[in-house]
């Protein structure tokens, strides 16, 4: 099994796992240049890892949480690639990747803009569906929680945690673990979108 495996949610992440362990990976942070990163990344990555397009037999891809374009950039792109390669294709929650990493009970928290986080409870595996809220009120919520993630520094007057980047090498290797929690190749937006079809036009009569 050989696996490609792509993450948009926090910046651009993208990862191939071949099938004899070895990981090649790259990432970018830069927020808002996903559309133009990822299929730069995934062209060096594809170089760098040795592999034939050919030989890819399964596409993972982090769903979220996340900024509405940035992840949409993610899930078509993963999209388009199974499609086009004729092989499965997988979602996984993005914040599972981290909680993999940290191999502890935890609060795994990203940035969600507008001073809040996107967070999810893990105690071996993910509990209950991922959130948004204000820290203060997530900390209210959970006093004694070891926070970590891209967001565990970002409000350090109220939360205070381990910082831990989001990689897709992470998710390809969840999923390759068998463990995986696999979840609807669909974006988790968690809030509408900032933009809003126009309502019906005002009469200037």
């Amino acid at each position: 099994m050989n696996v490609i495996a792509i993450d948009t949610s926090v910046g651009v992440s993208v990862a191939i796992l071949r099938s004899n362990g070895e990981l090649t990976q790259s990432q970018a942070v830069d927020h808002g240049m996903q559309g133009e990163l990822t299929a730069d990344l995934i062209s060096q990555v594809v170089a760098k890892s040795g592999l034939a397009i050919a030989e890819v037999t399964d596409v993972v891809v982090g769903v979220g949480p996340g900024p509405f374009t940035g992840l949409r950039v993610g899930l078509v792109t993963a999209s388009v690639f199974a499609h086009a390669r004729g092989v499965p294709i997988h979602g996984i929650c993005s914040l599972d990747a981290i909680a993999f990493d940290y191999e502890k009970p935890c609060v795994v928290v990203t940035d969600a803009r507008r001073k809040e986080l996107y967070w999810a409870r893990y105690e071996g595996k993910r509990i209950d569906e991922p959130q948004v809220s204000k820290p203060e009120d997530l900390l209210a919520q959970f006093p004694d929680a070891e926070f970590v993630g891209p967001g565990a520094q970002l409000y350090p007057d109220v939360i205070s945690g381990k910082a831990l980047e989001l990689k897709a090498g992470s998710l390809a290797k969840l999923f390759a673990s068998g463990t995986a929690q696999l979840v609807d190749v669909s974006p988790m937006y968690l809030r509408k979108p900032d933009a809003v079809e126009p309502t019906n036009r005002k009469s200037v009569l």
